[in-house]
C-alpha cells in the first residue's frame, strides 16, 4: 500500500487569510514547495485534507474553493512542486459530516482513491483538529507554529497531542524524515540530499566535512549515522566549526 503525507491548507501550505476565496490572497508559506519536492523524493503521497466550512456558512460557493486551489497548484509548479490530490470539507460545524477534520472521513476518502496505508501515514497541520484527525485513524501528527498553530499550542488542554511540533511544514517534513531514516525506512542518497534546504533562511546546502552548510546562513547542520539533523538548534555556525 502507498503512505501519505497529508497536509492542512490554510496555515500550514498557504497564508492564514481567514475564509479565503480570492485566488489572488494565496501566497504559499516559505518552504512549504521545497517540503512538498522533499515528501515526494521519500516516496510518498502529497495530498492537502482542508476544512472548507466557508461553502456551508454561505461566505463563498464550490466553485471559489476550486479557484483557490488552482491557484496554489499554480505557484507550487512554479516552484517545481505539486500535489497528488486536494480534498476538502464543504460543510459548516453544525452540520455534523464525518468529513469534517477531526474526523476522518476525508482521510478515508483518500485511502480509498489512493490505497493508502492511514497507520503508517502523517498529517502536519495547524490545528488540533489535524492533530486528532490523523490520530483516530492510527497515524502520526505534526503541529506547525504558522498560521493559527502558536494559539493552537498555547491552549492545547485535550485530545491526542501531537508527535512533534514544528516552526513549520518544511521543518515539519525534516522531522518525518528523520524520523523515516532511524526506522530504515528511508535512506539518504545524492537525490535525497539535493531536496534538503536550510530550515532557517531556505538557503541552498553543500556537503562539508561534518555536516550540511548552508551557503546563506552559514549554519552547519551534522548529519549523524547518516541521518541529516535539519533543527536550527542542533546546527553550529562556521566559526564555532572552526574554533573547534
Amino acid at each position: 500500500m502507498n503512505r501519505a503525507i497529508f497536509i492542512d491548507r490554510d496555515g500550514t501550505l498557504i497564508e492564514e487569510r481567514g475564509f479565503i476565496k480570492d485566488p489572488q490572497q494565496v501566497e504559499l508559506i516559505p518552504g512549504a514547495a521545497e517540503a512538498l519536492r522533499l515528501i515526494s523524493s521519500m516516496g510518498f503521497l502529497r495530498i492537502v485534507i482542508s476544512n472548507q466550512s466557508g461553502v456551508g456558512r454561505g461566505y463563498f460557493d464550490r466553485d471559489s474553493v476550486e479557484a483557490v486551489n488552482r491557484r496554489l497548484r499554480e505557484l507550487l509548479a512554479e516552484e517545481g512542486a505539486g500535489l497528488d490530490d486536494i480534498l476538502y470539507c464543504p460543510h459548516a460545524p453544525d452540520e455534523d459530516c464525518m468529513c469534517r477534520k477531526p474526523r476522518p472521513g476525508l482521510l478515508l476518502e483518500a485511502s480509498l482513491r489512493h490505497s493508502i496505508d492511514l497507520k503508517r501515514s502523517y498529517m502536519i497541520g495547524d490545528r488540533d483538529s489535524d492533530i486528532g484527525a490523523i490520530a483516530s485513524v492510527g497515524g502520526k501528527g505534526v503541529l506547525v507554529l504558522t498560521g493559527y498553530g502558536e494559539e493552537t499550542w498555547r491552549r492545547w488542554r485535550w485530545g491526542h497531542r501531537p508527535d512533534f511540533v514544528a516552526r513549520d511544514v518544511l521543518e515539519g517534513v525534516y522531522w518525518i524524515m528523520r524520523r523515516e531514516m532511524k526506522e530504515g525506512e528511508i535512506l539518504l542518497d545524492e537525490e535525497l540530499l539535493k531536496m534538503l534546504v536550510c530550515p532557517k533562511c531556505k538557503g541552498e546546502l553543500v556537503v562539508r566535512e561534518g555536516g550540511l552548510l548552508c551557503r546563506g546562513c552559514r549554519l552547519l547542520y551534522p548529519i549523524e549515522g547518516g541521518i541529516p539533523i535539519m533543527l536550527p538548534e542542533e546546527a553550529k555556525t562556521i566559526e564555532e566549526v572552526s574554533d573547534g
